[in-house]
């Protein structure tokens, strides 16, 4: 059976004492805060990234060097027959377009997958577990790979709490985001085929949820999919609405929170409401 090593970037928002326990390879992505670089978990951490959201400061994000990742292939390739790489969504990231590239070439042909990712935040998480389940099973990387590929959806509706990061990043303008907050206006951003768009605008938060939770269950089968709710530092919030879409869809619904990626574009109290269709496989 051959020894195959997972990967994911950190945009997955996982811990480093998760990515132990799951025994996966995190690629730690590039925050910037006010012009000064830092590595999410290395040297700077989710409260000094959140405390610097509240205070207004300009918070991105951007993509990991190609030599950090072709740096990290060698390094498992050395004890390791295969490397199979999820990254964030090629819609959100030059990442995923870069690695499949480079994958195709010379001494990774064959030797490295690189899945052609819609996926984003802890639903690349599930997807790896699956993989990781699949190759136990006798499944090959590219079987798994085009699976994951044609059968693979994500949605997922996000919900700010307010418009503030939106505005500090340059999304929305101050004029657009004043008017928004004297109307109480909030924004549902949909995911949808690994891109980001604005789905509605609904009057007060709880209407937001409502609608956010009917807009993941429009038009399917809530046995076919795998659901979850996800917060940016807003606990109390998401432990409402966990009850609320598990009322909802009828399946149990895992609680996870955002890391550095979705926060620094949406902001502390954002809410998402998200899930996968399960790959079907034996």
């Amino acid at each position: 059976m051959k020894k195959v090593a997972f990967v994911c970037d950190s945009s997955a928002d996982i811990t480093k004492e998760e990515a132990a326990a799951l025994n996966i390879h995190v690629i730690r992505m590039p925050i910037i805060i006010d012009g000064e670089p830092y590595i999410e978990e290395e040297t700077i951490s989710d409260a000094q990234i959140i405390e610097a959201l509240k205070k207004e400061a300009k918070v991105t994000t951007t993509q990991p060097s190609l030599g950090e990742i072709l740096s990290m292939w060698d390094a498992l390739l050395k004890d390791h027959d295969e490397v199979f790489y999820l990254p964030l969504s090629r819609e959100l990231s030059g990442t995923c377009r870069n690695a499949i590239q480079l994958a195709k070439e010379e001494p990774y042909a064959g030797k490295v997958i690189v899945v052609d990712s819609t996926f984003a935040c802890y639903p690349i998480i599930k997807m790896i577990e699956i993989a990781k389940d699949m190759y136990a099973k006798g499944y090959d990387g590219n079987t798994i790979k085009e699976k994951f590929e044609t059968e693979g959806e994500l949605f997922a509706i996000l919900i700010p709490e307010n418009l503030t990061t939106l505005k500090n990043g340059g999304r929305i303008s101050p004029a657009a985001a004043a008017l928004g907050g004297l109307l109480k206006i909030h924004p549902l951003l949909k995911v949808d085929q690994g891109a980001i768009d604005v789905q509605d605008k609904v009057r007060t938060l709880s209407k937001a949820y409502k609608a956010g939770i009917d807009a993941c269950l429009k038009g399917i089968d809530p046995n076919d999919y795998l659901w979850m709710i996800i917060d940016a530092d807003n606990r109390k919030v998401s432990d409402e609405m966990k009850t609320m879409l598990e009322e909802a869809c009828g399946q149990p619904v895992e609680q996870r929170i955002f890391k550095a990626v979705i926060m620094s574009h949406t902001g502390p109290g954002t809410i998402a409401f998200g899930r996968i269709k399960k790959i079907k496989y034996e």
